[in-house]
């Protein structure tokens, strides 16, 4: 065994022994599928550990320095440039790091590292203030990464990075030692026991500040957005060795110590904007409008290029005409906020003045305007240009983004000359896009690395613009994106000699043993940009798009208990390659072979049966991949092999009735059994056997069977008031907890609007097929739905009438497979009930949970306006997915349970009952609440009445 596999081992099992072994992951196909981040490097950590404060950090780091074991620190891996992997231990922040602290009516806010910077911005928003950093991934990416890479964004600037916005930091540094720059007992405790370490960085600073020409090229380099290497500014800003120390942590990327909290001055945020699209007929004449308009109070210009916009011409917004636009043609997307809407104004007559001086440059234009949706469709064409590269790239290419910052005047320059050399390298698909006010660019192409031609390619193309940028035009080499392993061979071309040793100085003095994220921002292979780059072989259609950028995770109900999307089609390809290395091989090593078999002996369980597969992913993907999908087309594979499954399903959809009634009466014999041998029993009778055959786990919030229902039907159509009514298998099948049933209140409702109400006679065999799709059972899904399908065309008459369904998961997948698209109840009660119904609001607060498919639907607009219109306190459960997934509520019960973990947080102070439009959904909503969860149609029947 050598001397680091030995050491490896027993730093493991130190930690395991320190911390716990659930949180000492060594298993190979999670830590292969958790090591991956939103770059285009790999490497697979030997070990991840999840950590869950400040003790366990510091308590690793003791064991890092005893055994030489090196440590990367994660937060949300949405950062690009490489520096989140690791080949050694990879430290991530479990969801316990959720504290923060808001002081000034909003101030300054402090914050632990695990927070979305989403979150942190709706937590600030009653104050009407947010942080200042607004990089793209704000709704994925944490404050720790943001800080620890400096990252800014597209309104963010330089004035308010967190470098310029920072007030205090709680540090934990490499020797484990704990610095708290707001406690003054704090500092005055570490200036005793680090005295050297302070003294050194305050001489270093002065030797900086001596320096007239090192000083000179900071201050310049820190005019634009630099995360270049360390922040060198620190020690030109700062004379205090504590602001030194915790100046120089940001943008760190996690070489210099751990941010366990961070205070940041906050920044006003205005409701009051005006968004346009401007095109500019050329890059010159653009750039010049640029500069003109940095001079007055803009929040964001964003700048993208004729290819930029072609990238993301699919876009419903985007003009027919764009493909006629000139090569040259430059987007300027222009956004004006104001304190008030006299200052919106004010600002926006004074930048359409301007604007008009180009009117003859100006080739299209979206006018300046408060439309909040054209607004955010503007926004989606720039946000979509990264992620669209992605999705059109040939399969075994690689997305590479890198970002520079140019003075303003150097601007045009530097776009026309990163056009010729992608044209010199052949990256026809480059394309440029940036936040043009801070002279940021962001350049996205796609690379081989299979074969030595192509990575020489590579190569001397980013030589070249390493030369460009740090050389000719004295620019920044990366601008917010961080140093990571993809420029770090390249910082010393920007800082030269005495700014690169001065940066080895710090991490010496920090870190001297280099346990802090090695090969990151100080490296010394000048080829490290080269190694270990990210294979992305062609594995599905449904997933080959993806680019790993980790959008997806924030709203996955398994994250954190298996994989996440991102995570999912990482192990996927994984398995790819390794089956293909495997195949092609003619004398296969042992070790290719265990790893093939360690991926395949978990990818069950970590891919497939944890997934809840309800696509809510989609609607945060930017190009709208649905890792749901794919998973269900796994589950085809699967179904298609076993005959048995087919038989049963085969049955089940001949003789659905049958089959319904069939649970009706096993569940009301559950709840009757329970009744005699008790909750608990029974619970943990059933706990034996779904642990070793997967059957259905009971527990006490299972409903009893529904009544067989007999609704009230109507077959004539009479008057313009029809309305088809389909009640859904799972009303069908659950008994409701209300006092009437789903299906009941519905026609009530319909009855008071003055609605007739048409039911299929045949309603018993009727099911929109999605309970057989999820399982694999394609045709069987098919048959039903174009069963229903016919039905509804008959009764409605071929759409003229509205069909509503009670359950929203199945009115979207009716809504999606079929030609007469169906309503969901609540849909259909915002829209066609309301105006016929007399609405007595209640003070009684309204706790909601919006579906999956709810979201997917119309984004939960309809059952919160629904909602808004009962009760005046509206609270959502702020759970993107419950995890019940139909029926793994009952199958998979621990992704219910772990989905809602949280739910209790957002309880409203009186909240008596829930409300939902999902039945299972409620059941698990109930287990995990103690709340009783209904339909909110309900709600509506007690407050709705006639109009007369």
């Amino acid at each position: 065994m050598s001397e680091y596999r030995a050491a490896m081992e027993a730093f493991i099992e130190a930690a395991r022994e320190t911390l716990s072994c659930e949180q000492v992951i060594t298993d190979y196909a999670l830590r292969y599928a958790l090591g991956t981040d939103a770059s285009f490097y790999r490497l697979t950590p030997e070990c991840v550990v999840r950590v869950h404060h400040r003790t366990q950090v510091q308590q690793l780091i003791t064991l890092a320095q005893r055994f030489g074991i090196a440590l990367t620190f994660r937060a949300a891996g949405t950062s690009l440039s490489g520096q989140a992997i690791s080949d050694s231990v990879l430290v991530v922040l479990s969801e316990q790091w959720q504290d923060y602290e808001i002081g000034s009516n909003g101030d300054w806010i402090t914050l632990s590292p695990a927070l979305i910077g989403a979150k942190v911005n709706q937590l600030l928003a009653p104050f009407g203030r947010k942080i200042g950093p607004d990089p793209a991934s704000i709704n994925s990416c944490k404050v720790g990464g943001i800080a620890a890479n400096n990252a800014s964004g597209m309104c963010c600037g330089v004035k308010h990075n967190s470098y310029h916005t920072l007030k205090d930091m709680h540090i934990i540094l490499a020797d484990g030692t704990e610095l708290n720059t707001a406690d003054a007992r704090s500092c005055e405790q570490f200036r005793r026991s680090h005295g050297e370490f302070v003294q050194a960085l305050e001489h270093l600073g002065e030797q900086v500040r001596a320096n007239q020409a090192l000083r000179t090229r900071i201050e310049h380099k820190y005019r634009l957005k630099n995360t270049t290497g360390y922040g060198l500014n620190a020690l030109v800003d700062y004379q205090d060795g504590i602001d030194i120390i915790k100046h120089l942590l940001i943008g760190s990327e996690g070489t210099l110590g751990f941010i366990a909290n961070i205070t940041y001055h906050t920044v006003p945020h205005s409701a009051h904007k005006h968004t346009g699209l401007f095109t500019f007929a050329t890059i010159d004449s653009a750039c010049d409008f640029i500069e003109q308009l940095s001079r007055y109070p803009v929040e964001a210009v964003e700048m993208l290029d004729k290819r930029a916009l072609m990238s993301v011409r699919e876009q419903a917004i985007m003009p027919n005409e764009v493909v006629d636009f000139p090569a040259q043609a430059t987007a300027l997307l222009i956004e004006i906020a104001g304190a008030d809407e006299s200052e919106l104004q004010t600002t926006s007559a004074a930048v359409s003045a301007l604007l008009e001086r180009y009117q003859s440059d100006i080739i299209h234009q979206y006018a300046l305007s408060s439309d909040s949706e054209r607004a955010q469709a503007l926004w989606n064409v720039r946000k979509g240009t990264f992620p669209a590269v992605g999705a059109v790239r040939e399969i075994g290419t690689t997305v590479i983004i890198e970002d520079v910052a140019f003075a303003l005047s150097d601007l045009a320059r530097g776009i026309k000359a990163l056009h010729a050399l992608f044209a010199k390298h052949d990256y026809q698909e480059a394309i440029i896009f940036g936040h043009a006010l801070a002279g940021n660019l962001h350049f996205v192409f796609t690379q081989r690395f299979d074969n030595d031609e192509q990575v020489a390619r590579y190569e001397q193309f980013m030589a070249e613009v390493a030369q460009l940028v740090a050389v000719e035009l004295n620019g920044s080499l990366k601008a917010e994106h961080g140093t990571g392993r993809n420029m770090a061979p390249f910082v010393a071309l920007e800082w030269g000699d005495d700014g690169y040793g001065v940066m080895k100085q710090i991490k010496q003095l920090f870190d001297p043993k280099g346990i802090f994220n090695p090969g990151v921002i100080i490296n010394s292979d000048p080829r490290a940009h080269l190694q270990h780059v990210k294979a992305l072989p062609a594995t599905d259609n449904t997933i080959d798009s993806c680019i790993e950028c980790g959008f997806c995770e924030p709203v996955c109900p398994s994250q954190g208990y298996t994989l996440t999307p991102r995570q999912r089609i990482s192990l996927s390809r994984h398995q790819q390659e390794l089956q293909a290395q495997l195949a092609s091989s003619t004398s296969p090593s042992s070790r290719l072979r265990q790893r093939l078999g360690a991926v395949q002996s978990r990818f069950q369980h970590l891919v497939d049966s944890s997934c809840a597969a309800t696509g809510l992913c989609a609607t945060r993907c930017p190009v709208g991949i649905d890792t749901g999908a794919y998973v269900k087309s796994l589950r085809q594979q699967g179904f298609a092999q076993s005959r048995l499954a087919n038989r049963i399903a085969q049955y089940s959809a001949q003789h659905f009735q049958g089959s319904t009634q069939l649970a009706r009466v096993g569940l009301s014999s559950m709840k009757k059994l329970a009744h005699v041998v008790g909750e608990t029993q029974l619970h943990n009778s059933t706990q034996w056997l779904h642990q070793r055959f997967g059957t259905p786990l009971y527990f006490s919030a299972w409903p009893q069977g529904q009544e067989q229902p007999n609704p009230a039907q109507s077959h004539s159509k009479s008057g313009e008031r029809n309305v088809v009514y389909i009640p859904s298998c799972a009303n069908r099948v659950f008994a409701n907890d209300g006092e009437h049933s789903v299906q009941q209140t519905l026609q009530q409702l319909c009855a008071k609007a003055g609605f007739t109400v048409i039911v299929p006679k045949q309603l018993g065999q009727l099911c929109c097929g999605m309970a057989f799709h999820s399982r694999g059972a394609v045709h069987q899904a098919q048959y039903k739905q174009q069963q229903l399908q016919q039905v509804m065309a008959e009764l409605s008459d071929n759409g003229r009438w509205p069909v509503v369904m009670d359950a929203s998961p199945c009115a979207l997948h009716s809504a999606s497979d079929g030609d007469i698209a169906p309503l969901d109840s609540i849909t259909f009660a915002q829209q066609y009930l309301l105006p016929h119904l007399h609405i007595t609001p209640s003070a009684e607060p309204i706790w909601l949970h919006v579906t999956c498919s709810s979201q997917h639907l119309d984004g939960g607009k309809a059952m919160l306006a629904l909602a808004n219109a009962l009760s005046e306190k509206v609270s959502t459960t702020d759970i993107s997915c419950c995890g019940f997934a139909g029926d793994k509520g009952f199958t998979h019960p621990e992704l219910n349970s772990h989905a809602l973990r949280h739910l209790t947080d957002s309880q409203p102070p009186g909240c008596k009952s829930g409300y939902s439009n999902s039945r299972t959904c409620e059941i698990g909503l109930k287990a995990h609440s103690g709340v009783v969860f209904t339909s909110l149609l309900l709600r509506l029947n007690e407050q709705a009445q006639a109009r007369s």
